[in-house]
């Protein structure tokens, strides 16, 4: 994704889109619509980092940022990296929008009924759309966003990997939810089991779902291929470290250091400690035969 420049004129939206769920998609495609239609450039601004860090809350991102501007390709044209800190934190709430405004071209803002910003968050939507008001900037504020009469929201969308419930998770993202990460050198369990085996090292600020095994796939240089995902300990072995581990169907390749992304969509089954080698190697091949719709 291209950053924000200056001189271009923009419809922002703004907010974190951590989860890039179905209220968010909406939100972003009304401002690229919005753009498209008044001659202008969309672009959203987003955290490049984790934010509730400032806040001293021990919470994960559900989307890294690089997977975010990956997500954004194709519903923007820019994006605006904004890195939440404390001097952001503890900015006054319309100090923080003189100084936006001043940086760039902004010909209309766009974003949720909940957005809140400055210090103590102070800032809310009512206040954007007075201070875009007064400057004769076009402002949208979306109300909540519900799928069968629940509210689509960034925390039930944690919940809901939390509980290893992809399926419903996928739902409100309104994608399979996926991780990106570079494939290192693990265990070489993929021999003992003659399965194509890729470590992935996760951004240590990457929310995780819960231990298990999913049904997955995996896109490799542009190539998909089904397989499963073991997230968790790996107990046959004595192993206790937490890991993310994914087995691939159908690949023969070396691909250490490689970034790949995987898609989640089904969990199959919790991780377990087999008797053997041989059992877990059983287990494993009906793991990446997994059926269901992706």
């Amino acid at each position: 994704m291209k950053e924000l420049t200056q001189n271009t004129k923009v419809c922002l939206a703004l907010g974190y889109f951590d989860s890039m769920h179905l209220g968010h998609r909406k939100l972003i495609e009304f401002a690229g619509n919005y753009a498209e239609a008044h001659g202008l450039t969309a672009a959203v601004a987003t955290f490049t980092n984790n934010a509730y860090k400032v806040f001293n809350r021990e919470e994960k991102s559900v989307y890294t940022y690089a997977e975010r501007c990956e997500m954004l390709d194709g519903l923007c044209e820019y994006v605006l990296p904004m890195r939440f800190d404390a001097r952001m934190k503890n900015t006054d709430a319309s100090a923080f929008l003189d100084a936006l405004f001043a940086a760039y071209d902004i010909r209309s803002a766009v974003c949720g009924y909940d957005y809140l910003f400055g210090a103590g968050a102070k800032g809310d939507a009512e206040l954007l759309k007075s201070y875009c008001a007064a400057r004769g900037v076009h402002c949208a504020v979306f109300d909540k966003f519900e799928l069968d009469g629940e509210r689509v929201s960034t925390s039930a969308v944690k919940r809901f990997l939390s509980d290893g419930d992809v399926e419903r998770a996928n739902a409100y993202l309104g994608a399979p939810f996926m991780m990106r990460g570079k494939v290192v050198h693990g265990r070489g369990a993929g021999r003992m089991f003659d399965i194509p085996t890729a470590n992935i090292k996760v951004p240590a600020d990457k929310l995780l779902p819960k231990s298990g095994v999913y049904g997955t796939t995996c896109v490799i240089d542009g190539e998909t291929y089904r397989g499963a995902t073991n997230i968790g300990a790996r107990p046959t072995f004595g192993l206790t470290k937490t890991v993310v581990e994914t087995m691939i169907d159908g690949f023969d390749d070396n691909i250490y250091g490689k970034d790949i992304t995987l898609y989640f969509y089904k969990y199959l089954r919790p991780v377990q400690k087999f008797d053997t080698p041989s059992a877990l190697s059983a287990q494993v091949h009906k793991d990446i035969k997994w059926s269901g719709k992706c």
